[in-house]
């Protein structure tokens, strides 16, 4: 059965696993409950730390030699570790040492405990052994954790270059269940709330395509992954094409020409570009042909599908 102190840990442990943060919070919990002068846990390429001074430790550190290659699960006693270490790296070891390899599914790991007076006792050695494969366990957790937020994210980014958001409905109960980012921000920048789009889903059976707003569009469609609710895509219908120094870089032209390129991809006749752009019809007409050479496109209708359709779009 544990005792309180190891439950707390336990405890700090958990949160630590769901959130960065709290890896401080429980290296000092760890250092405290061990009576250590200062605990490590290298992550490479991270380091974080806690010492009897109060100070946190977070770094961009190398994982250094003598503890390279620790065997996972096992404990290390100072003696040991001296005899691998390297003159320059005596500085991370203390009067007493232990360290443990955990086995960790995204690559090395360990967790090093230093005393600068007392020494460690064999009781230390087997409860430090015991909590191994909890941490090693809370940092996959952990890892796991940071890398569905980092997707998240950049699927949050892909839905604001495209100008999609989603609202999640459940049209039945007349309740709001999710509004993504990118939906929340096109509600907010049409002068829209949410009921609106809950409103018009009630009233517009799936699928429906439905226009909130002079630059606003909404496709309802029966939500494919929870039965029963509905899924409201919402689309910026107006979105500005990328600027033209993108344009140019994509196309190979000058800016000049990509500012033309922009004007036609916008639907303006050529004579319409030029005097929007301050350009003579001659000058204008020669920028046109040198984008088609340059881009091997075929005409402006090409070119408008091309700027409206190409990876290009996702560069606002």
């Amino acid at each position: 059965m544990l005792d309180p102190e190891d439950s707390a840990l336990l405890l700090k442990l958990g949160d630590a696993a769901s959130h960065k943060c709290a890896w401080d919070g429980f290296l000092k919990e760890f250092a405290i409950v061990f009576q250590t002068d200062a605990v490590q846990l290298f992550v490479p390429p991270q380091v974080w730390g806690w010492d009897k001074a109060g100070a946190m430790q977070r770094d961009v550190v190398p994982m250094p030699l003598l503890f390279s290659g620790l065997r996972a699960g096992r404990v290390y006693s100072g003696e040991e570790l001296r005899d691998r270490a390297l003159a320059q790296e005596m500085k991370w070891l203390g009067k007493d040492n232990r360290a443990v390899g955990l086995p960790v599914a995204h690559g090395p790991a360990c967790l090093v405990l230093r005393r600068d007076k007392l020494a460690f006792r064999g009781a230390d050695t087997a409860r430090l052994a015991a909590f191994a494969p909890h941490i090693a366990q809370a940092l996959d957790q952990w890892h796991a954790t940071q890398a569905a937020a980092l997707q998240l994210n950049r699927l949050h980014d892909m839905a604001r270059r495209v100008g999609v958001g989603g609202v999640a409905l459940d049209v039945a109960r007349s309740v709001i269940l999710d509004v993504d980012q990118t939906a929340a921000r096109l509600l907010l920048e049409n002068g829209l709330e949410a009921r609106a789009v809950l409103d018009s889903a009630r009233t517009h059976a799936a699928p429906a395509v439905v226009a909130l707003g002079s630059g606003l569009e909404m496709l309802v469609l029966a939500d494919e992954v929870a039965a029963g609710q509905v899924m409201a895509y919402l689309r910026q219908t107006d979105a500005p094409l990328p600027d033209a120094a993108r344009i140019a870089a994509a196309l190979g032209i000058s800016r000049a020409e990509a500012r033309l390129a922009r004007a036609l991809g916008e639907g303006a006749s050529l004579n319409a570009a030029a005097a929007r752009l301050g350009l003579s019809v001659e000058t204008a007409r020669n920028y046109s042909k040198r984008i088609y050479a340059r881009s091997g496109l075929r005409g402006q209708a090409a070119l408008v599908r091309y700027l409206w359709c190409s990876a290009l779009l996702l560069a606002r």
